[in-house]
């Protein structure tokens, strides 16, 4: 219990620190400010901070709560899932998001944390059991069961969670994105910046969702469908990024229109975001495939375990019973 609340006073005191700072140096949607000290740039949308604070929040507290699990959680499912949020955080909060106006590189790396790496880190932390046991009991019994018990609800969820929805959802908003118009868009209007990060976040826990499949959920995919699931998107995955990667001409001019923190030519910069969105999502999906054929064989081997513990007693003699 007290582990409990030193962590959700360190994480307090850092969204504070982070909302502080910013009010200091808060500055319009547009990037870093000429003479602005780049380390000094956050983001002074305090939404994302508080969404990570609450999480952390609701997952600490249903730990408190769990006193018997049936599946406990792990030291390194716990560590998984507090750096998935840290990562979302930096992505969302840090200078990167300012820094994003600038270099197309850097937009490019922080589309990779949100869609790929703090989802997957959050959910190999299997959440869902702690943070539900987390809620207060009137979100509980007056929300989420209501929720859970609608027929239409749960229809969405069936649709929602159909993999080639999902798979379709995942890469089309990668490339939706990536439109230069749209692209362009996102560089000038917070808004519409603020709506792209919220599509990719959303569908990277969607499409994670369905291959980490954290318990007590269990996937509609087999493992061997996810390894495939999960290098079928190589493929589009490779052709945005090399189209990107080989272009010989600016595409984004957007990222021109701002003074660069440090100097870098955009042709280059447009070419460091095609190489990371090429190479870092593809080595992502891969080491995706080999978590998941690590989740594989430890399910099987815990298959193994339950059929020997009720073959025990079948195999005894009448004399021995």
């Amino acid at each position: 219990m007290r582990a409990r609340y030193w962590l959700l006073l360190g994480l307090a005191t850092l969204v504070l620190q982070q909302l502080w700072a910013n009010t200091a140096t808060a500055h319009a949607h547009g990037g870093v400010d000429p003479g602005q000290s780049v380390l000094s740039a956050w983001n002074p949308n305090p939404l994302p901070s508080l969404g990570v604070f609450l999480a952390a929040y609701l997952y600490v507290t249903g730990m408190g709560r769990w006193v018997r699990p049936s599946h406990p959680a792990s030291r390194w499912q716990k560590v998984s899932f507090f750096t998935g949020l840290l990562v979302i955080f930096l992505a969302l909060q840090s200078p990167l998001d300012p820094l994003s106006d600038h270099y197309f590189f850097i937009h490019q790396f922080q589309h990779l944390l949100l869609r790929m790496v703090g989802p997957l880190l959050v959910l190999l932390g299997a959440p869902l059991t702690p943070m539900l046991r987390g809620l207060p009991p009137w979100a509980l019994r007056g929300v989420v069961r209501p929720l859970v018990g609608n027929p239409q609800v749960r229809q969405l969820y069936q649709r929602l969670t159909n993999p080639v929805f999902t798979t379709m959802l995942f890469m089309g908003l990668l490339y939706l994105w990536q439109v230069p118009t749209l692209q362009n868009l996102v560089v000038r209007n917070s808004l519409v910046h603020g709506t792209m990060h919220f599509t990719m976040l959303f569908s990277g826990f969607l499409f994670w969702w369905l291959v980490i499949d954290p318990k007590p959920h269990r996937s509609r995919l087999h493992y061997g469908l996810r390894v495939l699931y999960l290098g079928v998107i190589v493929i589009p995955n490779t052709l945005l990024g090399a189209s990107i990667t080989f272009s010989s001409q600016v595409l984004y001019p957007a990222y021109t229109e701002l003074e660069q923190p440090f100097a870098l030519s955009h042709l280059i910069d447009q070419q460091l975001g095609g190489l990371i969105l090429w190479v870092a999502g593809d080595m992502m999906s891969i080491l995706a495939a080999g978590i998941v054929m690590m989740l594989w064989y430890q399910r099987e081997m815990e298959q193994e375990r339950a059929q020997q513990l009720k073959a025990v007693p079948g195999d005894a003699t009448p004399s021995q019973r």
